[in-house]
């Protein structure tokens, strides 16, 4: 969550030596700033708002608390395309009557490959930079994740370092319910508490981007024909996300987001992320669902910023069974 795309290059770069960079240029946590990255076209298209999320196997990648109000087996698929890359996440959840629901998510991101080359400027090598998450989650608010960055060289591969660090890490969150039927729910999480991720040596060893979020989500039945059942009524849902760093420099971040349709056949959704390096902007998502088969879809739109790259787009295909 916050400014993946000013970032992406720098991740990938960071330990490359044919790119020049400066200490006071590179950004913190570099090694492992895609933890931030949205996952998930539902809460893309509310804005990135989804620590009050529940109800879909999606939720654990933001708030794991959220998993605990799934009522069936969910398969998902989650990509999206990015400044600089593609994101991949598969993930799979299990509801069980005797110990709560179960699953886990593995999640990659692709820098695609980048050219190194001579003095003269010939490529003499390929370099592939990617970032692994293995992710195990819980019903009572926790997910274990294990922190990967790797870079493979294929050619003239000479003194070129490994570029390969490993790390383990904790999300721990928790949601509630308020008022008459439960119409509020709010959530809080902290993501990302663990070891640093070390690629080169311990001296460059970045600490995770360790950041606590809190947020609310209000569900409302919109005023339908008389006597018309509330299940056949369109609905309203919005919502209100702020994190910070947690123990770490760095500003706060809000997300709005608000989710409107008929049941879960028609949904369409927008929200405003007000986050850093001038990448705030609105986003728009559209998700539909028959039977047993859901499709999500989102954009985001940057406003107030310099950078040439397309605008993001996401895609979630979901199977409940």
């Amino acid at each position: 969550m916050g400014s993946p795309h000013s970032i992406l290059v720098l991740v990938a770069l960071s330990i490359i030596p044919t790119v020049q960079l400066s200490a006071q240029d590179l950004p913190l946590n570099a090694g492992a700033l895609f933890l931030v990255f949205p996952v998930g076209a539902h809460a893309v298209g509310m804005g990135q708002t989804a620590i009050g999320a529940e109800g879909r196997g999606e939720a654990a990648f933001w708030n794991p608390a959220g998993i605990a109000t799934l009522e069936q087996n969910e398969f998902a698929l989650h990509s999206a395309t990015l400044a600089a890359g593609r994101t991949h996440a598969i993930g799979a959840y299990f509801p069980s009557r005797g110990i709560g629901v179960l699953g886990g998510a593995a999640y990659l991101v692709d820098y695609g490959d980048l050219d190194r080359t001579d003095s003269s400027g010939t490529t003499i090598a390929r370099i592939a930079p990617r970032n692994f998450e293995f992710l195990a989650s819980f019903v009572f608010g926790l997910s274990y994740k294990l922190v990967a960055f790797r870079v493979d060289c294929s050619g003239d591969c000479r003194d070129f370092p490994s570029g390969q660090g490993t790390t383990h890490a904790l999300d721990v969150g928790t949601q509630f319910r308020v008022g008459a039927g439960g119409p509020l729910r709010l959530g809080v999480a902290l993501r990302n508490v663990g070891f640093k991720l070390q690629v080169q040596n311990k001296p460059q060893a970045d600490p995770l981007p360790t950041r606590l979020a809190i947020g609310a989500q209000y569900h409302v039945v919109l005023p339908g024909p008389e006597g018309a059942p509330v299940g056949e009524r369109f609905d309203l849902t919005v919502a209100a996300d702020v994190d910070s760093p947690w123990r770490q420099t760095g500003q706060s971040e809000m997300r709005l987001g608000m989710d409107v349709g008929y049941q879960r056949l028609l949904r369409l959704r927008a929200g405003y992320a007000f986050v850093q390096e001038g990448l705030s902007g609105p986003s728009v998502g559209l998700g539909l669902e028959n039977g047993s088969i859901g499709v999500d879809l989102a954009r985001t739109f940057l406003t107030g910023s310099d950078l040439l790259a397309e605008n993001p787009t996401f895609f979630s295909f979901r199977v409940t069974f």
